[in-house]
């Protein structure tokens, strides 16, 4: 595992997915769980890069249903964003390697544990190299008023054929959403530069 300084983060991801042909981005988490929604958070904003070289993925709590999504993209890196428990302050955000995944990613909103998705896919894309951005979250608590996301620019139409777009607005804390925020900018320069 690796602790982030964020100036870091864009080379030390350059040089992670060096090589790369296809890259998924997958966020798992539960939107209305406050922080746990950083990675469908991430995976919202950077939806419009999808293309023939990069595939963003909103699982929400079951990545195990996404599993077809990788292998049919014939992926060659698989990153996972999602929160993680390490004993640093929120806001805490490392790289966390496939070996380590099982031990610092809680199962509470996943319906199926990580390390068993990965198991799965790597048995169908033997060279898939797999790692996750975690982040320590400040608050897992759901929120009492749930607005649908964007309700004022999507229709409802719109809302059943993407599944990837999260059903109900994020509540992010303000610590959580700033470096979400950041990610965000730096896998657009990666989408730039790599």
């Amino acid at each position: 595992m690796i602790y982030v300084i964020m100036e870091e983060m864009l080379n030390t991801l350059l040089f992670k997915l060096k090589g790369a042909i296809k890259v998924v981005f997958m966020g798992i988490g539960e939107e209305k769980l406050s922080d746990d929604g950083f990675g469908p958070y991430i995976i919202s904003e950077l939806l419009k890069y999808s293309n023939e070289k990069y595939l963003f993925i909103n699982a929400g709590i079951d990545p195990m249903s996404r599993i077809d999504d990788v292998i049919t993209f014939q992926a060659s890196h698989l990153i996972f964003l999602d929160t993680c428990t390490l004993n640093k302050p929120p806001g805490t955000v490392a790289i966390i390697e496939r070996e380590s995944i099982k031990e610092y990613v809680p199962i509470s909103s996943h319906t199926i544990p990580i390390h068993i998705v990965v198991d799965l896919l790597v048995e169908k894309l033997p060279n898939l190299k797999v790692f996750m951005i975690g982040i320590v979250p400040e608050s897992l608590e759901g929120f009492s008023e749930l607005v649908l996301y964007k309700k004022d620019k999507l229709s409802l139409e719109e809302r059943s054929e993407n599944k990837d777009l999260p059903f109900f607005e994020f509540n992010l804390t303000d610590t959580i959403k700033n470096v979400a925020d950041e990610i965000i900018e730096i896998i657009e320069k990666i989408i730039q530069n790599l």
